[in-house]
């Protein structure tokens, strides 16, 4: 018997060891074959994406330099210098610093034929020009590619091949300032990529690269991996090393060919921790192998002694009489092979006693059945009551449901006819914006045509009116000094005054009505000429300042600053009762920010909701309609007795739409 116990114990061990060692074997090649590939995947996509934040780094510059190339070709001082060639243009705008200011290499105007306006290409190292055969003084053709523009809003930019390095190129039409054409010619930014920017570019990214051309053959013959497939297909190629990932891509030019190869260097990091895991993994592996086999074998043999043990228990319990004759000492002590012949022999006589009680077990059965019988009885009783109550539940349950659904039902319409009044009130509120666009439109139409009027008039004025003025005046002095009669030069001298006064009040008039002051010198000098007429008029001191208006306002939009100004000191004159003003014209980022303030008696009942006052007439109400119908806002701040200050803000967005730019 022990040997066969030997046996069984050895095969048990081998058995195990078997299965650690195959554990340990899987796990290897798990990692090798399946975790290292995936984790080779992810390393290939890292270093994807670093070719493309390096790509997209060139675009953002291409982006810069285009929104640059876009503000000096969409300007009227470069479309006046293609017509003119003007050398202040020159000597204001096309200096040095200008170039390093901008960190621009190239600068190209040409005319629409392709006849060359004037160029320059410079070396900040060296801070001389550069030559650049592919554009020759003498010009384009009209016919190249980088002076085809379609429409007002083309743009052609991307990189072109130099004899000094890569070039990042952006063209754009040359036109107006409001963004019109015709197109007069063609404006060409150029940017190289030298060394200096390529290394900027490596610290902004944080990805090393480099740039080959495709003609240096040499260069390209040294390259360890197989860069013929490149292509649209195959944009990447990647060469796998044990300390980093080489990816290679082509770079193309404006033009869609590809010029250069792109090589960037990127890290493994994942392959060195997973090289770690990996070690790690094969030696804990066996160790915990090895481990859980001892254990396991501990387990094995104090199992088997504690089973024979318990077997034997139950056996002496079973054959009392046998329990004299067994020795007093463990049995777990003195275990040999003799011990399974007598757990056998204990058996057989268990069996035996176990034949003789088993009338008197059928006899207790037969008392547990009939007490069984009785319970059953009583628990069907109790069944049948507990699935009453369940059924009394169940149709309870079912009239809650019912009246659930009836109420869910019910709040379902309730919201349908709720949504049904949003979409209404939504598309109120829309055609209520609407009708608010179309009101600004029709105001902003208005002012231009009453600006256009006012024009008109005044010119009209003075054209007609007031030269025909002139040519009475010059009749009636003619007719005094040719007349001898006292009586008729009294009378011919009262009529040249009144024809006089009458000149004066038309110019005057011209004035009021579209100061031409205001559209030749600007708003400034057209402010200074009113403050300098209200203090002979109505001896009011004005101190005025004014901002250079932006770019995007037109003669209606000054005028409308003009007007509601004037109509504000007028108000002051009729009102406050003051002696001393002052105005302002700001120009911030926002918009242009209007301040006019007095001395005055200020306004007690000053309503700022619905801009009225008992003593202020109707100037304040047109005045806060005529700015809120162009998105402007206007601000009163008054008390009595400490006068009035008034600040009107319009949006300088919202003045260079509304007023027509």
């Amino acid at each position: 018997m022990l040997p066969l116990l030997r046996l069984i114990q050895g095969r048990a061990f081998l058995s195990l060891f078997l299965l650690v060692s195959i554990y340990s074997i899987a796990n290897y090649f798990i990692i090798k074959l399946i975790v290292s590939p995936r984790h080779l995947h992810v390393e290939h996509h890292l270093a994807q994406q670093e070719v493309e934040r390096l790509t997209e780094a060139l675009l953002r510059e291409e982006e810069a330099l285009g929104t640059i190339a876009h503000d000096w070709s969409a300007w009227d001082d470069t479309y006046k210098f293609v017509q003119n060639a003007n050398p202040e243009y020159i000597s204001s705008n096309l200096q040095d610093t200008t170039f390093a200011n901008i960190e621009l290499n190239l600068l190209y105007i040409f005319r629409l034929d392709g006849s060359r306006v004037w160029s320059r290409l410079l070396n900040f190292e060296r801070e001389d020009d550069l030559g650049l055969p592919v554009y020759p003084v003498t010009g384009l053709a009209s016919s190249h590619p980088l002076l085809r523009h379609s429409g007002v809003n083309s743009s052609i930019s991307g990189l072109l091949k130099t004899a000094h390095g890569p070039l990042l190129i952006v063209s754009h039409p040359i036109i107006t300032s409001e963004n019109a054409g015709p197109i007069i010619g063609t404006l060409m930014l150029g940017r190289l990529l030298t060394k200096e920017f390529l290394a900027k570019l490596k610290k902004q990214t944080k990805v090393k690269f480099r740039l080959l051309d495709l003609d240096e053959q040499e260069l390209l013959a040294k390259i360890p991996a197989d860069i013929s497939s490149l292509g649209s297909e195959t944009p990447f190629v990647f060469y796998d090393t044990e300390d980093g990932i080489t990816v290679y891509s082509l770079l193309r030019d404006y033009l869609g060919s590809p010029q250069w190869l792109l090589e960037v260097q990127a890290d493994r990091p994942i392959t060195e921790q997973s090289r770690e895991i990996l070690r790690y993994v094969l030696f804990s592996n066996i160790g915990i192998g090895l481990i859980t086999l001892l254990l396991l074998l501990i387990f094995y043999r104090n199992q088997l002694r504690t089973a024979t043990s318990t077997f034997r228990s139950l056996i002496d319990q079973a054959l009392p009489s046998r329990t004299k004759a067994q020795p007093e000492s463990p049995l777990l002590i003195d275990f040999n092979t003799d011990e399974f012949s007598r757990l056998s022999d204990d058996l057989r006589s268990m069996i035996a006693d176990f034949e003789q009680t088993s009338e008197q077990q059928k006899h207790i059965i037969s008392e547990y059945t009939t007490s069984r019988r009785q319970l059953n009885v009583q628990m069907v009783k109790e069944i049948k009551e507990r699935l009453q109550i369940e059924e009394d539940l169940y149709k309870t349950q079912k009239n809650l449901e019912k009246q659930i659904e009836e109420r869910t039902r019910e709040l379902r319409q309730t919201n349908t006819v709720l949504q049904n009044e949003i979409v209404t009130r939504k598309e109120k509120e829309d055609e209520l914006i609407n009708h608010r666009k179309r009101l600004r439109a029709l105001s902003s139409e208005l002012m231009q045509i009453e600006d256009k009027e006012r024009r008109q008039l005044a010119t009209d004025l003075h054209d007609q009116v007031g030269q025909s003025l002139s040519v009475v005046k010059m009749y009636v002095d003619g007719l005094i000094a040719s007349t001898s009669d006292d009586a008729s030069q009294e009378r011919l001298q009262l009529i040249g005054g009144i024809v006089e006064q009458t000149v004066q009040d038309v110019r005057t008039l011209t004035f009021e009505l579209s100061p031409p002051i205001l559209y030749e010198l600007g708003l400034k000098a057209a402010l200074e000429w009113l403050s300098e007429d209200f203090q002979k008029k109505y001896s009011l001191r004005i101190k005025s300042a004014c901002d250079a208006c932006p770019k995007c306002t037109t003669p209606a939009f000054l005028a409308l600053i003009y007007r509601t100004i004037r109509e504000l000191l007028i108000n002051v004159v009729r009102h406050a009762h003051a002696n001393s003003a002052g105005v302002e014209v700001r120009c911030t980022g926002k918009g242009v920010r209007i301040t006019v303030m007095d001395n005055g008696c200020g306004m007690e009942d000053w309503d700022q909701k619905n801009g009225e006052s008992t003593n202020g007439g109707f100037g304040l109400f047109s005045v806060r309609e005529r700015v809120i119908n162009i998105g402007g806002t206007v601000v009163i701040d008054s008390q009595k007795g400490q006068g009035t200050t008034i600040t009107i803000t319009i949006p300088i967005k919202e003045a260079c739409a509304e007023s027509g730019s």
